[in-house]
């Protein structure tokens, strides 16, 4: 219990690091590329909309645009959900408006993380390291209310349409993960257990 309980903090602060690099990486992409997607885009854009059907024609820029912005659908997902340009528009300033905070909060859960494996590898009482680990739960769970409130913002630009197609999306993906993660967690696990036979034979011979 205890080792898997080391794995899963192992899995939750590198999928904390990712997403905070994602959402670093894309800030300048996305800064940069601003004023030439309305300059690229504004005419064209206007004739596609006039057929909401042919919204997965849009020019380049458009769908790299969504496409990069992190808890934004992926290009695919853009096509499949018929977006306009005001609902990507109204999705960037969903993704803009607390970017700061989860990010901040990303890397907090890191560093909290690393330390609570720095105690647990050290000589601290168990009192030391249970604080620790309630500081990482709590990190958790803020983290986790910020991209669910984020998900509630974003569900309002939806129409109903779009929000059940984007849930089957979502389902999808994190059975996805799911697998991934536990998969993953058994190889390690597989791993280790075949270190400690190579080590209990040698320890026999």
């Amino acid at each position: 219990m205890f080792k898997s309980k080391i794995f899963q903090y192992c899995a939750i602060a590198a999928t904390a690091a990712i997403t905070s690099g994602v959402i670093v990486s894309t800030t300048a992409s996305l800064q940069s590329q601003s004023v030439k997607y309305q300059d690229q885009t504004k005419v064209e854009t206007q004739k596609q909309l006039q057929h909401p059907n042919n919204f997965a024609e849009l020019p380049e820029s458009t769908n790299k645009f969504a496409a990069n912005s992190p808890n934004m659908p992926s290009g695919k997902v853009i096509k499949q959900l018929n977006l306009t340009l005001e609902q990507l528009q109204k999705l960037k300033a969903v993704r803009d408006r607390d970017q700061k905070q989860i990010r901040e909060l990303g890397q907090k859960l890191r560093q909290t993380n690393k330390e609570l494996q720095d105690l647990l590898a050290g000589n601290e009482g168990s009192d030391v390291i249970r604080a620790k680990h309630k500081q990482v739960i709590e990190l958790q769970r803020e983290l986790q209310n910020k991209h669910f409130e984020r998900m509630l913002a974003m569900r309002e630009v939806l129409t109903p349409q779009q929000r059940r197609q984007l849930k089957d999306i979502m389902e999808k993906n994190r059975d996805q993960l799911r697998e991934g993660m536990k998969d993953r967690m058994q190889n390690r696990l597989e791993n280790r257990r075949e270190r400690l036979d190579k080590l209990r034979d040698r320890s026999t011979l």
